[in-house]
């Protein structure tokens, strides 16, 4: 495949995309959806404009992608606004993928009568979430507020709670595969050192950062240091086992709070939407319909245990510390959202559980079909218009 078969892939799927989001507004959908059914139109499963090989030609802007929101995520989260919502987070966050693992684990061993790993595996992945979407949708109609700033920090700290969780479970899920029964201090040392990994080289990145932008004004010189700084994150954290999303998240936070100028990464929203729109129609074109219509049973109790875990868990967290009404009856909506982090643990599972990696794998990517194409948008739309912080002028359910 040569460099102009990968710049007419690229070429149709940023056009395609726009497109798709422009109709997607038209009927009132998130135009996040619209890139997204784009690229699963044009992907394999459909029309296979853009085939397997060329989609994995395109790894490095997915890469770059979801560094750069992971990035922006973490700069929004200012302590001046996130200080008086820090238990709310907290509490709704740790809940959350509590009842979320108890739930999906109960409905895949109970009622798919699935084996303990299996369902002790499908419970951790479940609990995984993907700030891509929530961040498009919230650009899109310009939310602002505390709710926005709530959910923004439960999904900044629900993939680090994830990953804890998956280590934890995945270490046990052997055990019993393998016939022992006995518990690692190991277990816990493993999550610890990607937990810390990650914010370590974020740390050490965003302070590099603030040490150049107290030189370097120029705005289009600093949106190439981000882009650098996003890419630096993603490759470091992947070579060291590390988190890529949790530290490019863990930079933009500490460089916004060290430099107390949150609106440096802000300059990154010039260049971001046409990255959105190729990261988003890229993650369509990945999509796999067959695998959906060949699991849709196990699939479809897996997201409705998925999502009653997601709902019910952000409502009992946001009840138990006391958070504002709008966050117990809405926040859990904008939390079906899965890709990123889910693909990474699939793949790991691969890697670690090949006698039990195809069902799992199937169910999994099953579901990420229908939460990123459907799920993800809507609900995360929903729920901001909902809260009442949505600004822009068109926002209706």
């Amino acid at each position: 495949m040569t460099i102009y078969d990968q710049a007419l892939g690229l070429a149709i799927l940023l056009l395609a995309g726009y497109l798709g989001g422009r109709v997607a507004k038209k009927i009132n959908m998130p135009m996040v959806a619209g890139y997204v059914i784009a690229g699963l139109l044009l992907g394999p499963s459909i029309l296979n404009v853009i085939p397997e090989q060329l989609n994995t030609e395109f790894n490095l802007i997915k890469v770059l992608g979801l560094g750069i929101i992971a990035l922006v995520i973490g700069g929004e989260l200012e302590i001046e606004k996130i200080k008086s919502l820090g238990k709310d987070i907290f509490v709704i966050t740790v809940v959350k993928v509590l009842a979320t693992f108890v739930i999906v684990f109960f409905a895949m061993r109970y009622l798919l009568n699935l084996s303990l790993p299996i369902s002790l595996l499908l419970g951790a992945t479940s609990t995984a979430s993907a700030p891509g979407s929530p961040m498009a949708i919230i650009r899109e109609y310009r939310a602002k507020g505390p709710f926005t700033t709530t959910l923004l920090g439960v999904v900044a700290t629900t993939d680090a709670v994830c990953i804890f969780l998956f280590v934890f479970v995945s270490a046990f899920a052997r055990m019993i595969m393998d016939g022992l029964v006995t518990f690692s201090p190991g277990m816990f040392l493993e999550a610890g050192v990607e937990l810390l990994g990650s914010f370590g080289v974020g740390i050490i990145t965003a302070l590099l950062l603030a040490v150049l932008f107290k030189y370097i004004t120029d705005k289009q010189h600093r949106i190439a240091i981000l882009v650098g700084i996003a890419l630096l994150n993603s490759g470091v954290a992947n070579m060291l086992h590390f988190s890529p999303v949790l530290t490019n998240m863990t930079a933009g936070f500490v460089f916004t709070n060290v430099s107390h100028r949150p609106q440096s990464i802000t300059v990154l929203n010039e260049i971001e939407f046409p990255i959105y729109v190729v990261f988003f129609a890229l993650a369509g074109a990945s999509l796999h319909l067959d695998i959906l219509l060949n699991n849709w049973w196990a699939a479809l109790v897996y997201i409705v245990a998925r999502g009653i875990g997601k709902v019910g868990g952000a409502f009992m967290g946001a009840r138990l510390s006391g958070a504002p009404e709008k966050v117990q009856k809405y926040l859990g909506f904008s939390m079906f959202s899965k890709a990123g982090l889910t693909i990474g643990l699939v793949l790991i599972i691969q890697g670690r559980f090949p006698e039990i990696a195809l069902i799992i794998t199937a169910i999994e990517l099953a579901a990420v079909t229908v939460s990123e194409a459907l799920l993800g948008p809507l609900g995360t739309k929903y729920a901001l218009i909902s809260s009442g912080e949505t600004q822009h002028a068109q926002a209706k359910i």
